[in-house]
C-alpha cells in the first residue's frame, strides 16, 4: 500500500490545493452545524409558542418537553460548530 506523500508525489497533487481544500471541508462542516443549530431553535420556538394553545397540564409538560428537546439538539449542533471552526483555523495554521 503506497504512503499518502509517495501518492502525492506520484499524482504530482498541489499541496496547496490538498490545504485549500481541508480548510474549505472543515468550513463548510461548522456551516452545516450552524444551519442545524438554527433550525432546531425555531422548531423549538415554535413548540413553546403551542404551550399558549394547549389545554391541560399534561399537554403542556409534553410540548415544554419537545421544546426543550429541541434546545438541546440545537446546543450540540452549535457544539459542534465551534469544533469545526476550531478544526478550520488549527489546519489553517498548521498547513500553512
Amino acid at each position: 500500500m503506497k504512503s499518502f506523500r509517495q501518492h502525492m508525489v506520484e499524482r504530482r497533487i498541489d499541496e496547496a490545493v490538498l490545504r485549500k481544500g481541508a480548510v474549505a471541508a472543515y468550513g463548510l462542516q461548522g456551516k452545516r452545524h450552524g444551519d442545524n443549530a438554527v433550525r432546531n431553535y425555531s422548531q423549538a420556538k415554535q413548540t413553546l409558542g403551542a404551550v399558549q394553545n394547549a389545554k391541560g397540564t399534561e399537554v403542556k409538560i409534553d410540548v415544554l418537553a419537545r421544546a426543550l428537546i429541541e434546545l438541546l439538539d440545537g446546543l450540540v449542533s452549535q457544539r459542534q460548530q465551534i469544533g469545526s471552526v476550531s478544526a478550520q483555523i488549527t489546519s489553517s495554521n498548521i498547513l500553512n
